[in-house]
């Protein structure tokens, strides 16, 4: 016993970060293939999927949840989505600190690296702050969510609260997982089910450093707001609201003699908010057109903000190299946003994130070509985004996947929940140069 601890605590802690999703999701994948919690039974392929999407709160989903789970079953992917958006380190090293063990600077390391922060100083407060968020976040959402949904099922109160509770951490979680078979689409129009869905994928996408700045219990004060903080929430509303006046006027032009302009603005305002990266729909994405699917796979790409429960390159990526090319043919050779300087290494780092997680997708969609030859491209191509994206949608055709490509989607979900800079600095161990060439000029463009 006492060499696997020494094992542990000399192994780096991004091998430590990959490994205990690795085994998250190997636990996972056994209690749902145990007696009980399943109706019918589960191969072990579509077991490791299902554990693989909830704990990489992705969504995408080869059994319909609601009938080939039961409760317990339900129970197991619930815990999957709250311990895979938290992280398995966070809430070991708070319940470290709960038993007042001494947190250590390996400790701050590590959580540091899973909720993606660049400070080790205030870490313990930081995750104090991301737990006690979380649960009034969601306690509140199950409660609003309890609210509507037992006015559905008046009879069943105890299944409308498990339906808000399991609804309320899988929208924080940017999960997307539900418990009714045509997701959220029996409740399109109906505002206080749409708004708290919305908001919950929105908190949980904006990051937990950005709440804690943000601190819902005193007066926000912009100015006091680190850079940070607001590109994050500048490019959140940018997004959101671009967004939803792009998929209202391509919506409405196709769609509206199906459907009232309500409707259309219900249905394009929620699929503005979760491709950023829930996986929830109230309409079904492969109804949609052609635009409207190809603007949700550029927000997919996008994804939530750093530190957050979401996927994807992150919007202080997005945002970092927008800038900087609109100010290259400004003619500016440093950039900045509101009044202040973003540094070259915070470019230079997007712009890896932004090439590495390209050619991963590139990589994965040229593997499902050849693992599912037979799918329309159209499709692979949404799956992969998706499936990287960590957001579960997808245009129907999920469960109809071959062996090897469920396999090739476990690989693109659990990359993207690691993050592409924990994967790739395994490989790629970065190394200070003593030495430079001199420069010159290429011809470019």
């Amino acid at each position: 016993m006492s060499k696997f601890l020494d094992f542990l605590n000399n192994i780096a802690p991004e091998y430590l970060l990959l490994g205990t999703f690795v085994v998250l999701i190997g636990v996972g994948t056994l209690l749902l293939m145990a007696p009980n919690f399943t109706t019918q039974g589960i191969s072990a392929i579509n077991a490791l999927f299902t554990s693989t999407s909830a704990a990489c709160v992705t969504g995408l989903i080869v059994v319909d949840t609601p009938h080939a789970f039961t409760f317990w079953g339900q129970l197991v992917i619930l815990i999957l989505i709250q311990i895979g958006g938290l992280g398995v380190m966070t809430l070991t090293t708070f319940f470290a600190v709960l038993s007042g063990r001494r947190i250590t600077l390996r400790d701050r390391v590590i959580v540091a690296n899973t909720l993606n922060v660049n400070r080790y100083g205030g870490i313990i407060r930081l995750l104090v702050a991301v737990i006690r968020y979380t649960f009034l976040i969601e306690t509140t959402g199950t409660m609003i969510l309890f609210f509507k949904f037992y006015k559905y099922f008046p009879r069943r109160p105890w299944y409308a609260l498990w339906q808000s509770i399991f609804h309320s951490v899988s929208a924080f979680c940017n999960a997307g997982f539900s418990l009714f078979s045509n997701n959220l689409e029996s409740f399109a129009s109906d505002p206080l089910i749409n708004i708290t869905i919305m908001i919950l994928i929105i908190l949980g996408g904006l990051g937990f450093v950005v709440l804690s700045e943000i601190d819902f219990n005193n007066k926000p004060r912009w100015k006091k707001f680190s850079l940070t903080t607001k590109i994050v929430l500048s490019t959140t509303v940018f997004l959101i609201v671009a967004s939803f006046a792009i998929l209202m006027a391509v919506n409405y032009y196709y769609l509206h003699a199906k459907m009232s302009i309500g409707s259309i603005a219900w249905i394009s305002l929620f699929q503005a908010v979760t491709p950023r990266t829930a996986g929830f729909d109230t309409y079904p994405i492969y109804h949609l057109p052609v635009a409207s699917q190809l603007l949700i796979v550029i927000l997919m790409f996008i994804g939530g903000s750093p530190g957050s429960t979401a996927g994807g390159i992150k919007t202080t990526t997005f945002t970092t190299i927008l800038l900087r090319t609109v100010g290259y043919f400004r003619g500016k050779d440093e950039f900045d946003f509101l009044g202040k300087k973003i540094s070259h290494s915070s470019f230079r780092k997007s712009v890896s994130v932004f090439f590495l997680s390209l050619l991963t997708i590139l990589f994965g969609l040229f593997m499902l070509t050849i693992t599912d030859p037979n799918l329309q491209f159209k499709s692979s191509f949404f799956e992969v985004f998706s499936a990287f994206g960590t957001v579960g949608l997808d245009l129907g055709v999920t469960s109809s996947l071959s062996s090897a490509g469920k396999i090739v989607i476990i690989f693109m979900m659990y990359i993207g929940r690691m993050g592409i800079v924990t994967v790739f600095s395994i490989f790629l161990r970065r190394r200070i140069a003593l030495y430079s060439y001199p420069d010159e000029d290429i011809m470019i463009g």
